[in-house]
């Protein structure tokens, strides 16, 4: 379940410039992501009230938050990530964007995700890199307890390493990582601006030193054939007939 004190830290943060510039970029990844996806039902869980995705072509997005929210919208399902009330083999895509970064049991949700998705369903995680210029700036605020309070700093920051073992574990396969938004994590625009030649320098390269990921996996589930039996007939040894003789005829 999500903590709801790092909830409110993540949508007040998403409001400043550093955190709509990320947005924006996370939005255009996932939609790239989407752009092959068809089906039914798109499931979104992050630490904003709804996620604007459009330009796909899943025919119902459905919001999941642990609580009801003052403007949440319409299509919203209040539920623990742990513990979500749908079917198994029933959704199409699955979205963690940095709901595993500040979650209690991201193990728990990740195969809570796992049952939910069809065979070769798509699960989509967004999340913060530590080992990047983000990760470092997390190193250090735990020097100081008020910033360490702040998002997205209170995250968990799980290793993308860490994070390929657990799709194993919940029989995802690993289909694709990126690493993507190489800028320190400068509020100011201005010097934010001066540094944008590292994210076109390092991105070509694709170095796993942004600030963040997005990894794809899909569900992978074995088919068996069923291999017809092969029935052998029974081998009956049949005495040839004879005509009968004219003595044994009299007889």
């Amino acid at each position: 379940m999500l903590d709801d004190q790092s909830r409110q830290f993540f949508q007040k943060w998403y409001q400043s410039d550093l955190g709509n510039t990320l947005l924006e970029q996370e939005l255009s990844e996932i939609t790239q992501e989407l752009d092959l996806a068809v089906g039914y039902y798109l499931v979104a869980q992050s630490p904003l009230k709804a996620l604007d995705i459009q330009d796909h072509r899943l025919r119902e997005t459905i919001q999941v938050a642990p609580a009801l929210e003052f403007g949440a919208p319409a299509n919203t399902v209040v539920a623990r990530a742990s513990e979500l009330p749908f079917e198994s083999d029933g959704i199409d895509v699955h979205i963690f964007h940095h709901t595993l970064d500040i979650s209690a049991t991201p193990h728990d949700d990740l195969r809570e995700a796992a049952r939910t998705l069809l065979p070769s369903g798509k699960l989509i995680i967004i999340g913060f890199n530590p080992i990047s210029a983000w990760g470092f700036c997390r190193l250090f605020s735990k020097c100081f307890s008020n910033k360490r309070k702040r998002a997205p700093w209170c995250g968990h920051f799980i290793a993308h390493q860490r994070l390929e073992d657990w799709l194993k574990v919940a029989g995802l396969t690993l289909e694709s990582k990126r690493f993507v938004f190489y800028e320190p994590p400068l509020q100011s625009g201005k010097w934010r601006s001066r540094f944008t030649w590292i994210d076109s320098l390092l991105r070509p390269l694709k170095l796993p030193f942004s600030g963040i990921y997005v990894m794809t996996a899909t569900k992978q589930v074995k088919r068996f054939i069923p291999l017809k039996p092969r029935w052998s007939g029974a081998r009956v040894r049949v005495p040839p007939l004879s005509k009968p003789t004219a003595k044994e005829m009299k007889e």
